[in-house]
């Protein structure tokens, strides 16, 4: 079978968690979002997702649809609605996708916005949002953040309370419901994931459960341990006394996937970013050719073994701050010269995934964000080396 599906989309993301639950081998197709015709061609012209293709070349729309003719002719889905439970499985998941949803996508919508790679891309998806809710309801649901969230943390009471008693919504074992609940999750993660760590532990204590029982990890290994917010904020006031060193304390090449190599030298190149780092197979904006992070943000967080789950090329002991760089600055790094962008760099859910929640709502704190402790991106100026104790210098100040 074949998924076609928008990463971002809570109804494709339930269908993928049933799929995965299940234990069905299927092949995933994520659809360019501007870009649908296969999409069309393969039904016959519908251009929503989820879209599943049988083995028999039979095509089934709409995750309601999909998942209910699955139970219905497939063992292996049937058994994610026990009989007993079939009536309120299919209500939690129906609730889910209609009155959680209802609240989830609005707060998530203006985040995923940014997402999207294209200016055109990101007009569409706001032009589809105003096409049903009106003009500009994109920007009130930004303004209204704080109060979706908080109609959000009151829809999933019931299910926290749930959640303390068992391991999963309707026992031992994950059903459909799970699924259902987890799609949302999902697109939320996808937005607004330091609003997802701010969860009752009980609802992230279940995703954790689900995830394991959906597959290997999502982002690669995580930290062997997840320090708490105290203990982070702690760490960092203690080695905040010492003398800045403005030195390169680490250099990390994503060399693929969830791949990291930790060079003790490497080439900064104008047009290549960190040579044989991933961004190179990418878009090829400079607007995030590289990203630096605070060496002592870093070891606050985790060991420096684990310094490279982070992801970022250079881990400097340097004041990243915006009081002290701007976007357009320069800065002489070893051999090499950069320039500081002024796109926001924050953690997302692969960071609350490797580090834990209490690390993402840290280094995301929004009475903190002027210190940049997830760190900043630059652009190469002048390529040249860069070494493990190779220096800093902000252009314009002493060396």
């Amino acid at each position: 079978m074949k998924l076609f599906r928008f990463q971002y989309s809570c109804y494709a993301r339930y269908v993928q968690a049933a799929f995965d639950l299940s234990g069905v081998d299927y092949a995933l197709v994520d659809v360019p979002f501007g870009d649908r015709n296969e999409l069309a061609r393969i039904t016959g012209g519908y251009v929503q997702v989820p879209v599943v293709v049988r083995d028999d070349a039979s095509v089934l729309l709409d995750s309601r649809h999909i998942l209910r003719t699955l139970v219905r002719e497939d063992a292996r889905f049937s058994a994610l609605v026990p009989a007993s439970d079939a009536g309120p499985i299919w209500a939690y998941a129906d609730w889910a996708g209609t009155v959680l949803e209802d609240t989830a996508f609005r707060l998530a919508t203006p985040a995923l916005k940014e997402r999207f790679a294209t200016p055109f891309e990101r007009a569409l998806f706001v032009f589809v949002k105003e096409r049903k809710y009106g003009t500009g309801c994109v920007d009130e649901w930004e303004k209204k953040s704080d109060e979706l969230f908080a109609r959000l943390e009151q829809l999933l009471e019931p299910s926290a309370e749930t959640l303390r008693t068992r391991p999963f919504l309707f026992g031992k074992r994950p059903t459909l419901a799970d699924a259902a609940l987890y799609g949302q999750f999902a697109m939320l993660d996808m937005g607004v994931p330091d609003r997802v760590s701010a969860l009752p532990s009980e609802l992230l204590s279940w995703k954790n459960r689900l995830e394991q029982k959906l597959g290997p990890p999502p982002y690669g290994r995580p930290a062997r341990a997840h320090r708490a917010r105290a203990a982070i904020q702690s760490a960092h006031d203690e080695i905040a006394r010492a003398t800045r060193r403005a030195t390169i304390e680490q250099i990390v090449i994503r060399t693929d996937v969830h791949e990291r190599s930790c060079p003790s030298e490497a080439e900064l190149d104008s047009a290549r970013g960190l040579v044989g780092d991933r961004w190179g197979s990418g878009s090829g904006d400079t607007v995030n050719q590289i990203t630096l992070m605070d060496a002592r943000v870093a070891e606050a967080i985790g060991t420096r073994e684990e310094w490279c789950l982070f992801g970022d090329n250079l881990l400097v002991d340097f004041d990243l701050s915006e009081l002290s760089l701007r976007a357009g600055d320069r800065v002489r790094v070893g051999e090499a010269l950069i320039e500081i962008t002024d796109k926001p760099h924050l953690g997302c859910r692969k960071f609350a995934a490797r580090f834990g929640h209490d690390a993402l709502l840290w280094v995301n704190d929004k009475q903190q964000r002027s210190m940049r402790r997830r760190g900043i991106h630059a652009r190469v100026i002048e390529a040249g080396r860069v070494r493990v104790g190779d220096t800093l210098a902000k252009l314009g100040e002493p060396e």
